[in-house]
């Protein structure tokens, strides 16, 4: 009996072990060390999405020693005020096993949780509003010998390089009624051109009810001609 007895514990003492070895690579991995993500500042999303990968790529004896040495952090590294996902990478890189600081490098990657990435978020974002637009500002250029009369709103003038682009008003001389319509013109100071890139009415009380643009057709500008005047204007 004593016999019996002795071997069914040399017998147990083997198993015992085995099972313990056998408990580090099977059994369920979720929750393991996703409690401690948050405490790194990670949010719900980065938090689950890194567990997941963890829990894929590591077997539970790997994570249960990631979690262990996360939990026994409580000031961080890096900013001693917080705890960040940097601290979370330190932890881990500091490990014997290499394989669970290029596990956790990997998944902080993949759920988009990079120190990088985090600080970026994180940044003010500094919103600059759109200058008001400016008023108007019609200057009279001049008219030509049949009295039509041509004014430019200064405050759209355009220039590049030798081209000079802004809205224009025809005025026609009396009686004729108000012309509403105003043409936004391109001229080539060097080719000698206008092109009329569009035309839009504009009611009295400065909406507008009609917006044309017209296709890129540049044209000689023409001697005695209000087009002439606009020229001379803005190219002499």
């Amino acid at each position: 009996m004593t016999i019996r007895l002795l071997s069914l514990a040399l017998l147990a003492a083997p198993l015992a072990a085995c099972a313990g070895h056998v408990a580090d690579y099977v059994g369920p991995r979720e929750g393991i060390v996703e409690p401690q993500l948050t405490r790194y500042g990670l949010n719900l999303r980065q938090s689950n999405c890194i567990a997941a990968r963890l829990s894929a790529s590591l077997n539970p004896r790997q994570l249960r020693t990631l979690a262990s040495a996360a939990e026994t952090v409580r000031q961080g590294y890096f900013d001693p005020d917080r705890l960040t996902v940097r601290d979370l990478l330190h932890v881990a890189s500091s490990q014997s096993d290499s394989a669970i600081g290029l596990a956790l490098v990997r998944a902080a990657a993949s759920c988009d949780a990079t120190p990088e990435l985090i600080a970026r978020a994180e940044a003010p974002r500094i919103i600059i509003a759109p200058p008001p637009p400016r008023p108007p500002a019609w200057l009279n250029l001049g008219a030509a010998p049949t009295g039509q009369a041509i004014a430019i709103d200064a405050s759209t003038l355009e220039q590049q390089g030798t081209t000079r682009t802004a809205w224009f008003r025809l005025t026609d001389p009396a009686p004729a009624p108000p012309n509403r319509n105003t043409y936004r013109l391109r001229l080539d100071c060097t080719a000698r051109t206008i092109n009329s890139l569009a035309r839009r009415r504009q009611e009295a009380d400065g909406s507008t009810s009609e917006f044309v643009e017209y296709p890129d057709n540049p044209l000689p500008v023409e001697g005695g001609t209000v087009m002439e005047i606009a020229f001379l204007s803005l190219c002499s």
